[in-house]
């Protein structure tokens, strides 16, 4: 639902894609940092390279998928935009099999073609 309100209310306000997906993203994280104290503890340390791990995981990562999202979005609308979400764990599963020689039970590729089957269906487009 969320990607069909960014498509009724903001891909038509004019802004970029990189100019609303920052904004999300900006307010998600306010909102982690007013809520996180109420459950954990302020950590001990800050090592240099888990900082850059999460700092490079955080903006190449997540911002450059929300970025690409929005555009997404905007260009082929919210039901195409939100197949690539159906398509991550297929592809996640390929990955581990192939490069980490993780074994596959019967039900993952029968997962895959039912995910796949249901992405094509919201591809075609009814005759009239």
């Amino acid at each position: 639902m969320g990607w069909i309100y960014v498509r009724r209310t903001l891909s038509d306000t004019g802004s970029s894609s990189l100019s609303l997906s920052t904004g999300q993203l900006l307010v998600g994280t306010l909102q982690l940092a007013v809520v996180t104290p109420l459950f954990t503890a302020a950590p001990t340390a800050w090592p240099v390279t888990s900082v850059l791990a999460v700092t490079a995981l955080g903006a190449l990562g997540t911002g450059f998928a929300f970025l690409l999202q929005y555009g997404l979005v905007k260009e082929a609308g919210p039901t195409i935009a939100t197949m690539v979400t159906y398509l991550v764990p297929v592809i996640a599963t390929a990955a581990g099999v192939f490069l980490l020689h993780e074994h596959l039970s019967w039900n993952e590729p029968v997962g895959a073609l039912v995910v796949l089957f249901g992405a094509a269906l919201t591809q075609a487009r009814p005759k009239r």
